[in-house]
């Protein structure tokens, strides 16, 4: 991470802060520089005396809400796309999930199964959907298709596994 130097001398150098856009790319570069998802003690941690708690808190929203970040089962941040052969930590204790309406349309009532599962995070959602009776096998490929890139809601599919 570069800053700019406001000020220097033996005993102290002074940085300027990064603008809100700025540390949003400083936590996407981080992630994506770490190879594998970050969670919060670790994002905490490198930006810890560049940004607070709630400020790095807001980044972590707007880049979730934007879909530029996902927040995984375990509570750790990927960018799309890193969730496919992560592993999450099989964690006792969840926390509550930073913007719980997009956790819920990406991951719905599995998070506590894929965390638990052991398995790469795209391996298992494949083995969950092939376990699936054929019917919902089938709405679930025919929601996919007419969504066509857009998230799929868990909770539209869980109201149809309950029909049956």
């Amino acid at each position: 991470m570069r800053f700019k130097k406001l000020y220097e001398d033996d005993e102290i150098e002074v940085y300027k802060a990064p603008t809100e856009a700025e540390l949003e790319e400083l936590v996407l570069e981080a992630i994506r520089e770490a190879g594998r998802p970050l969670s919060w003690k670790e994002l905490r941690q490198i930006f810890s005396g560049v940004a607070g708690e709630d400020r790095l808190r807001k980044v972590l929203i707007r880049l979730i809400e934007r879909d530029q970040l996902i927040e995984l089962p375990d509570g750790t941040f990927a960018i799309p796309g890193m969730e496919q052969n992560y592993i999450p930590k099989n964690t006792a204790k969840r926390v509550r999930p930073l913007v719980p309406s997009k956790f819920r349309q990406r991951w719905g009532t599995l998070a506590p199964k894929l965390r638990k599962s052991g398995m790469p995070l795209g391996e298992a959602l494949k083995k969950l959907r092939e376990s699936l009776p054929e019917e919902i096998r089938e709405y679930t490929e025919e929601y996919e298709s007419k969504s066509a890139g857009a998230e799929e809601t868990s909770e539209e599919l869980e109201g149809y596994y309950e029909e049956f």
